[in-house]
Parts: C-alpha cells; structure tokens; sequence
C-alpha cells in the first residue's frame, strides 16, 4: 500500500536501508509493484528528522527509478515528503503531504497530504486511524482513508493489521482490501 491504494496483486516485499548521522539520514529502498507502467520501483533518499516546540518533524528528498518501465511512461521522478506529529498523552495526531512535480509513469504532478492519529494501549499495542487525499495531473484523484492496529511483540519487530479503503471504486488498486504486514528492523 503507498498514498492509500494497493501497489500489487499480491504480497509486496519492501527492502530499505538507512543510515543516520545525527538528525540527517540517508537511505535507498526497493519493492516490487504491479501496474501498467513498471514491475517495481527503487529509489535513493536523504532527509532531516527533529524536534522543534514539541513537535517531531521530519523532511526528505527521493530520487525515485522506475524498474522495466513499459515504453513511454517516464522512469525517473523526484518526490518530497514533510511530516509532523506531537505526542500527547497517549495520543500522537500527525499529519503529512507527498508531492512530486512529475511521478513515474504516465501521471504528472502528484499531491498526497494525510491527516492521522495513533493511540497507545500499553507499550505493544497501539491504534491509528488516518485520512488522505490525493490529487494528480494525468491520474484519477481519490480520497482514502484507513485504521488498523498495531502489535509489537519484540523490540524491532511489529504487526500491523489494517484496513483500506477509498472513493475511487472497486476496481483495483483502489477497491477496499485489510492488509497484514510484518516489519523487522536491524
């Protein structure tokens, strides 16, 4: 799932490294994608993550590739993303915005800000729940939202069941869908 729509049929395997130097990182990522345009995506990212008047904040800049790209759509795109949340009590509200001045693809500028909450229930266990809109040139725009739970039951590993949904109908990527994903960090 990315931007609130399925990215393929199936299971979809993300790899991504970082490395930190301080508040700036630095990082790549590969997945696999079903769509008319590619197999997959892989891309470079670098970025600042901080604190400021109790929010924590973070900006980053990807370098994204398109892998076997089909002919004609574009292979290569530039994509900013800037988040902030602050924590209150149990409950984190965050939000977020996407945007590429030209997405790979046949999809032009592209704009996905996303308006969330998460709330912890004990230090394994927490909820979030979030909406989205997402606003492209050469693309359908949609709304999508989600909610789901999240289990940790080791330190660097987490369970995250959820549900998904849009308006942009029941066809695929955008028909809705509950999704099990598992992230180990190393």
């Amino acid at each position: 799932m990315s931007k609130g729509i399925a990215q393929t049929r199936g299971p979809q395997l993300l790899v991504r490294g970082e490395v930190a130097l301080g508040a700036i990182f630095v990082g790549g990522y590969a997945k696999n994608v079903d769509s008319s345009s590619s197999d997959g995506e892989a891309g470079a990212l670098v970025g600042v993550r901080g604190k400021a008047g109790g929010f924590d904040l973070g900006l980053s800049g990807a370098l994204k590739r398109a892998i076997d790209p089909a002919p004609g759509s574009d292979r290569t795109s530039f994509e900013m993303n800037a988040t902030a949340a602050r924590k209150i009590g149990r409950l984190t509200p965050r939000i977020s915005v996407v945007w590429s001045p030209d997405d790979v693809g046949a999809t032009r500028s592209t704009l996905f800000a996303e308006a969330g909450a998460g709330y912890r229930f004990s230090a394994d266990l927490s909820g979030s729940a979030a909406f989205g809109m997402r606003r492209r040139g050469g693309g359908p725009d949609y709304d999508a939202w989600n909610a789901g739970l999240t289990w940790n039951p080791l330190k660097r590993v987490s369970m995250d069941l959820r549900y998904y949904d849009t308006n942009g109908g029941s066809s695929q990527p955008y028909r809705a869908r509950a999704v099990l994903s598992a992230r180990a960090r190393f």
